[in-house]
Order: structure tokens, then C-alpha cells, then sequence
């Protein structure tokens, strides 16, 4: 089950106390980076018991990846239904753009959150799951029009984009490279695989 299917079936006020928990990770991380996201803070902002955060999320990796994942559905939702025009490939490349620029812009919450995803252990597979489904998807629903599900190649391609772009963010974020390097190896990558595969269009 996702964090999505949990939520959903979550009482009101406990969906509403995960939020205020993750709203709270994400003011701490954008003010000072991963160092600065402390549970006993976290806890502290969000009004909830030092307790009670813990059996939302046991540890700050938890926390950190599942603001990522909440962070990469808010753009999906912002970009899907506004972006028709254009080959695969471009609306591809806008999407994951759009996203590379959020997190360029943003560097000290991003860097948190990806510091996050790349050190996270087993004991957040879960949660880690949930952040590859939410980019996976929203990849390869750029693929096609809103009322056209991806196809399991376009899931695929997805997939690889996804992993290239993911350690060109890192690199990114590092400072080992810029946003308009970054953009141009994504616009060869998403070229590449998706003529290889046939998914362009």
C-alpha cells in the first residue's frame, strides 16, 4: 500500500497531523538544509509529541523522502492537464524540467530531501517506492495525452530517464554542475531512449 492509499483511508485529523509534520520538515530544511531538520524540532513546529512523530515516521530519512514524494505529487498535479501540445519528447522534457528547476531553486530544501532519498536503507524501501512511483508516473504520463494511459515501455523509459536525471541532480545540487548543463544532458538522454524505444513521437 502507498502513502496515497494511506492517507485515503486515514482518519481526517491523522492525515491533517502528517501534514503539519511534513509542512514543518520542509520550513526547517528550506531555512538551513538537512542538518537542520531535528525530530524534536520538527515535532515542536508541528505542535504533535515528540512520540507521535516517531510512529508517523521513525526516522528523519523518513521524514525527509516522504516530503520529497509529497513535494514531486504537488508538481505533478500542477503540470498535469496543462501541457498537451508537443511531441513526447518535449512534454517530457518540459515536465522534468519544471521539476529540476524547482529543486535548482529551492537548493537547501532539495538537497535535503535528495540527501535523504540516496541514504535511505531498507527501513524506508517503502517510502522510497512511493517517491519512484510519483516520478515514474509522472514521466510517463507526459507521454501521452490525459485520457491515454502509458503504455508498460513507456513505464520503462520512465524508469530510465528518471535514474539519469536523478544523478544529474545530485551532481547539480553538489555544484559539480550547472542547471543548464543539467537540461541539455536531459534533453540527450530523454532524445536518446525514447527514439531508441520508439516512444517519441
Amino acid at each position: 500500500m502507498t502513502q496515497t492509499d494511506s492517507n485515503r483511508e486515514a482518519p481526517a485529523s491523522q492525515v491533517a497531523r502528517r501534514e503539519r509534520i511534513l509542512d514543518a520538515a520542509v520550513e526547517l530544511a528550506s531555512e538551513g538544509g538537512y542538518d537542520a531538520v531535528q525530530m524534536r524540532e520538527v515535532a515542536e513546529r508541528a505542535d504533535v509529541a515528540l512520540g507521535t512523530l516517531y510512529r508517523y515516521f521513525p526516522s528523519k530519512v523518513h521524514l525527509l523522502v516522504s516530503a520529497l514524494g509529497r513535494t514531486f505529487a504537488e508538481l505533478r498535479d500542477g503540470f498535469q492537464g496543462n501541457d498537451d501540445n508537443g511531441s513526447p519528447e518535449d512534454r517530457v522534457y518540459r515536465v522534468v524540467a519544471g521539476v529540476t528547476r524547482f529543486l535548482a531553486k529551492n537548493r537547501r530544501l532539495s538537497g535535503a530531501m535528495v540527501r535523504a532519498l540516496m541514504s535511505a536503507d531498507v527501513e524506508a524501501a517503502r517510502d522510497v517506492e512511493a517517491v519512484d512511483d510519483v516520478l515514474v508516473g509522472f514521466i510517463a504520463s507526459a507521454t501521452h495525452a490525459p485520457d491515454s494511459p502509458p503504455s508498460e515501455e513507456d513505464i520503462l523509459v520512465a524508469h530510465i530517464i528518471g535514474k539519469v536525471w536523478l544523478i544529474d541532480v545530485v551532481t547539480l545540487l553538489s555544484g559539480r554542475m550547472t542547471v543548464s548543463q543539467l537540461l541539455e544532458d536531459l534533453d540527450a538522454t530523454i532524445k536518446r531512449v525514447m527514439s531508441a524505444s520508439g516512444s517519441a513521437g
